[in-house]
Formats: C-alpha cells, structure tokens, sequence
C-alpha cells in the first residue's frame, strides 16, 4: 500500500467565508400554521452550502397535539415530530447536508395546527467553488 503526502496544503483555519448560525423566530400567534398543508421557508440556504446542522426550540407553546417537522423536500431531514405544546423543547438534528444549489430549510406541523412561538436555527458553511487540487507525490 503506497502513502502519499499532499504538498502546498494551507494549514488551519482558511481566510475564506466562515461557517455561521442563521436563526429566526416565528410567531403564529394571530395566524396558526396548518397542519399538512402549511409550509414556512424559514431560512434560505444558498447554492454550494454545508448545512452542519439545524433545529427548533419551542418558544411558546402552541397547541395541544402538534408537532414540528424540520426540514426542505424530504420534510423531516433535520428534526421530526418536535412537541409543539412544550415550551422550551428543542431538539437539534445532527444530519448534515450539502446543498449544490440553492434551497430552504422549511418548518410545517405534523397533526394539528401550531400556534405557538417558535426559533428555526442552523449552521451553514458556504463551500464556495470547488478549490485548485492539491498536488500529492
């Protein structure tokens, strides 16, 4: 088995885009978000982006059998069935995702509406465009 060793590799941590959190608070308050119907892109997610994880805390209780799903096309990727009555509930998914194209992370409820008070979070690291390749011998 050969070993090879990669040569004019930048140690550390680059001078590039950092990975952040994005959040945003949601309040359905005066209008509920409707079960099995209702979707709320919460947080946009721009192409060639590494979404590290995402997650909801309930901030306010919101209805007395809903439950919040986490995710884009495939609904729940990041966080299924969150309790939407108990306030202070969170939960973090721990999926990662990389996106190639631009894309959202989206909040709907599962079996009731949701009246609540809720943070939508993430943490996104922008790839950018793949890098030169590093040379190796």
């Amino acid at each position: 088995m050969a070993t090879y060793t990669v040569t004019n590799a930048a140690e550390g941590i680059p001078a590039g885009a950092k990975a952040h959190l994005a959040q945003v608070v949601l309040d359905f308050s005066s209008t509920a978000l409707v079960a099995g119907t209702d979707v709320v892109q919460a947080i946009e997610v721009p192409a060639n982006t590494l979404v590290v994880c995402a997650g909801i805390e309930v901030l306010t209780a919101g209805g007395a059998s809903s439950v919040l799903d986490l995710g884009d096309t495939t609904v729940d990727r990041y966080v299924t069935d969150v309790d939407g009555n108990t306030a202070g509930s969170v939960e973090i998914g721990t999926a990662s995702w990389l996106y190639t194209s631009a894309d959202t992370i989206d909040l709907s409820a599962d079996t009731a509406d949701f009246a609540g008070k809720v943070r939508v979070f993430a943490v996104l690291a922008p790839m950018g465009s793949a890098p030169t390749a590093a040379a190796f011998a």
